[in-house]
């Protein structure tokens, strides 16, 4: 007699959690694995609209599975291109189950010379409840974001960068608040940052330093961050126009995500 109601509470418990957990990675739809402040590319572009410095043609795609749920894991796929100082990346993103999960599309445009960089992206991000489309995208009752953000070179081998994702909402709220990121990188390769993020409702912000090291074709980097105390470790391996990528990100509470990426550019890149 005891078991039904307990197994029904526990089944309920899970369910809220899960839903919790994706409502707290949504805003998350185009991150990428590559070390913070780090040459920008395809996905910062589309994620933190800093443009990049090279008008390459290049295409990505990433895999994220939060917090170790099977359940709760985002594919995306995106593409950029570049003309002259100008910059642009379109990118698709799916997460969750059919019940719980959603679609978002993004498209970022950019400018970028040289030691400095401008974008803004937009998103819209709609629940998978029924086939998606463009028209559906883009009709009342979706979620719009619209963020901007540059990146300079202070000075030889120091890049300074600010972005704010979404300086502008409409529709559906973010499920999750992203607020002013200011950041400072010293080193290319070899180098370290410096991170600090605006305080939302019910906090007062997040700082992280982190370091990378690099020895061709490898760069390993290592974040540490406050509000609660966690960290990131990841793995770059580039090889002429391939870019492989790996990140994990530790929380006390929810447990660890995983993402993985793939990325290619036209031409050689060099190696960190």
């Amino acid at each position: 007699m005891h078991f039904a109601p307990r197994a029904f509470l526990s089944l309920a418990a899970a369910v809220s959690a899960c839903a919790l957990l994706a409502l707290a990675a949504r805003a998350q739809d185009f991150a990428g694995a590559s070390a913070p402040g780090a040459e920008p590319g395809v996905w910062d572009l589309l994620d933190r609209a800093l443009p990049s410095a090279s008008n390459s043609f290049s295409a990505a795609a990433t895999q994220t599975r939060w917090w170790d749920l099977p359940g709760l894991e985002t594919r995306a796929i995106a593409g950029g291109a570049g003309w002259r100082s100008w910059r642009a990346s379109l990118g698709l993103s799916q997460t969750g189950e059919p019940e719980l999960g959603w679609t978002a599309l993004a498209l970022a445009l950019g400018s970028s010379g040289d030691g400095a960089g401008a974008g803004v992206r937009a998103l819209t991000r709609r629940d998978r409840d029924a086939p998606w489309s463009l028209a559906r995208a883009l009709r009342p009752g979706a979620g719009l974001e619209v963020g901007a953000g540059a990146w300079l070179v202070a000075a030889p081998g120091v890049r300074v960068w600010a972005s704010g994702p979404q300086m502008w909402t409409s529709g559906a709220a973010p499920p999750l608040s992203r607020p002013l990121e200011l950041g400072v990188r010293a080193g290319q390769g070899t180098g370290a940052w410096l991170r600090l993020v605006a305080p939302r409702v019910g906090d007062d912000g997040e700082r992280a330093l982190g370091v990378a090291i690099g020895i061709a074709p490898a760069l390993a980097w290592a974040e540490v961050r406050d509000a609660p105390l966690r960290g990131a470790v990841g793995l770059n391996v580039t090889l002429a126009a391939l870019c492989v990528e790996a990140r994990v990100d530790a929380h006390p509470v929810l447990g660890e995500t995983v993402r993985l990426g793939l990325a290619w550019a036209r031409g050689a890149r060099p190696a960190p």
